[in-house]
């Protein structure tokens, strides 16, 4: 009876402790803006996973699918490069009906900012707004305009990001039709790094390996990305560990 006992209570001691951690460490997806994915969900994986109790899937895409999947229940959470309020309008725009915000919940996590970007054998040092406005209009089409080679501007960006929209309104302009689009922002790294002629933008919180291969350009234009994780009201605990675990690590 003795040894019987013992090998009951290991086993139910072995099967409580599975199921404890298995609750523990649900999987949490995060679906969204790569300025916070790559600004501090993914540097700060393993920190936020221990203070939260969870693991972590994070999708890097952009403020308005990270959105759209929250509200079609495809992600727990939504990184944001701007304000819900702003995101939910935007997705609206393209939806309508589609975001009640009575139903969801923004939390700053960080703060960043734009910064515009170039290839290293560019020699443009510095742009005013004015130049950005024209190269981004298509005005200005070739680089020797301002100075620099005689080289064709490719102009490099991503329509459903949040800094599109934001560089749209501060420049107040409609982005010329030969803009060549992306799918995020590591891919506009990337191609900024191998063609010569390329302009585009990324956020100072993007900490990704092309830093060391494309240049950034100097500019009066000072764009803020207030940085926000998105969440349902009535998400379970286990969500909300994980948002008070990235507004702890990324607001210190």
């Amino acid at each position: 009876m003795t040894i019987i006992r013992k090998g009951f209570c290991t086993t139910a001691f072995a099967v409580l402790m599975l199921f404890l951690a298995s609750s523990a460490w649900a999987d949490v997806k995060v679906h969204g803006a790569t300025t916070v994915a790559f600004g501090l969900m993914k540097p700060q994986k393993a920190k936020i996973e221990l203070l939260a109790g969870v693991a972590l899937t994070i999708l890097p895409s952009s403020t308005t699918h990270g959105l759209a999947d929250l509200v079609h229940g495809r992600a727990d959470i939504a990184m944001l490069a701007e304000p819900l309020e702003s995101a939910a309008a935007a997705l609206n725009g393209k939806e309508p009906g589609l975001v009640d915000l009575e139903d969801y919940i923004g939390r700053q996590v960080g703060n960043a900012f734009v910064q515009f970007i170039v290839h290293p054998s560019n020699p443009i040092q510095k742009l005013t707004t004015a130049q950005l406005a024209a190269l981004y209009s298509g005005a200005i089409k070739n680089w020797s305009e301002l100075g620099g080679n005689n080289q064709p501007v490719l102009l490099v960006g991503e329509p459903t990001s949040s800094p599109y929209r934001l560089i749209e309104e501060a420049l107040a302009i409609s982005y010329a039709s030969e803009l060549r689009v992306v799918q995020n922002t590591n891919q506009t790294a990337i191609i900024v790094a191998q063609a010569p002629g390329a302009l585009s933008n990324i956020s100072t919180a993007h900490d990704v390996p092309e830093r060391g291969k494309f240049k950034v350009v100097e500019t009066d234009l000072k764009l803020a990305l207030h940085l926000y994780l998105a969440f349902r009201k009535d998400a379970p605990e286990l969500v909300k560990r994980v948002i008070d675990a990235a507004v702890s690590v990324g607001m210190q």
